[in-house]
């Protein structure tokens, strides 16, 4: 009967960590409301209240889910048995494929960085997360490139990540106004397969030893 009901708000709380995801990505932390979050997971307001204490904790909760998301999807390659460019290629393309299968990363990602990070808690893993992820696989993918000669020596591994990371999810953070400018739409398939294709070109010439200044 416990296990039941521990089954049960673990689902209740999964519920609500999914609405309130999605209302945070449309409507950022300040337009989000709970009991617009409590409607879309079928509960009450009070409930969520039950669980969570604020609307900040909450926010921390998905911050924390997403990052779980993001460092699952990324990790997936085994990037030590790809050549290092096929590595970063690796690495460009799960990025891009995270954003085209999780559109509410947009929103999240816009409105984290409008707040500064203010709603990342200490006790939050989201920036833990990234570094776990650069240490463990992007430093090595770098180091292998610059021992084989594809990739120049000393390139900055948190540089280098938040730089494709950048290039990588433009083209979701900014497709309004990369389509208009550019006359290339890309909220479609080629769209993005274009701007997977050259922002890969870019990073990997980047990175080459003769890119080095003189």
């Amino acid at each position: 009967m416990a296990g039941r009901a521990r089954h049960s708000s673990g689902v209740t709380i999964d519920r609500i960590v999914e609405a309130a995801r999605d209302a945070f990505a449309a409507r950022g932390f300040d337009g989000a409301r709970l009991d617009h979050i409590a409607k879309s997971a079928g509960v009450t307001k009070q409930l969520v209240y039950h669980y969570f204490k604020t609307k900040e904790e909450l926010y921390g909760l998905v911050l924390d889910r997403v990052a779980e998301e993001m460092l699952e999807m990324l990790t997936g390659p085994d990037y030590d048995r790809l050549s290092p460019p096929q590595a970063v290629a690796a690495l460009i393309e799960r990025i891009m494929q995270n954003f085209i299968e999780r559109p509410y990363l947009v929103g999240i990602t816009v409105d984290q960085d409008l707040h500064k990070g203010e709603h990342v808690t200490r006790r939050s893993q989201y920036l833990p997360t990234v570094r776990k992820f650069v240490e463990g696989w992007v430093i090595p993918m770098l180091d292998r490139g610059a021992a084989s000669g594809d990739f120049k020596s000393g390139v900055d591994p948190y540089l280098f990540y938040w730089s494709v990371f950048a290039l990588a999810t433009g083209a979701f953070t900014q497709s309004w106004s990369m389509s208009e400018s550019s006359g290339v739409d890309f909220a479609s398939e080629a769209g993005i397969a274009m701007w997977r294709e050259y922002v890969t070109e870019l990073v990997l010439r980047g990175l080459r030893p003769d890119a080095l200044p003189e």
